[in-house]
């Protein structure tokens, strides 16, 4: 048998080697056919890894509309929370300036009865005659 990936020579050729020859390289051509079959096979897996891919997006796009409408939701929340504490705060507030006033006044007071002691204490003692 003779080597195929050599030259070969056309008086030394018998059939056999000329059929073993053809054999051998249609085994390794594609027809169009086999290869449009391909193409189109490959179109085909492209258009579905398109679509799967196209479908992945949108399930992604919506899982983000969900949690952009619960985080929203949260953010509200949180705003009404800090808006009541921010009234508390406020009550908490005035409740402390009010004592506050009242301190002023009882120490005020205080300082004067101390700072007046000798006249209150006559002006008591007139009106007990």
């Amino acid at each position: 048998m003779i080597d195929l990936s050599q030259e070969l020579e056309a008086e030394n050729l018998t059939q056999k080697d000329i059929m073993t020859f053809l054999l051998h390289s249609t085994q390794h051509t594609a027809t169009r056919e086999e290869l449009q079959a391909v193409k189109t096979e490959l179109k085909n897996e492209i258009q579905e890894v398109r679509t799967e891919l196209k479908k992945e997006i949108q399930e992604v796009r919506t899982d983000m509309q969900v949690l952009k409408t619960e985080l929203k939701t949260e953010i509200q929340e949180v705003r009404t929370d800090m808006q009541v504490l921010k009234t508390e705060l406020k009550t908490e507030i005035s409740k402390i300036d009010a004592k506050f006033d009242r301190m002023q006044w009882l120490i005020i007071s205080t300082i004067v009865v101390v700072l007046l002691k000798e006249q209150i204490i006559s002006v008591f003692t007139m009106l007990v005659k």
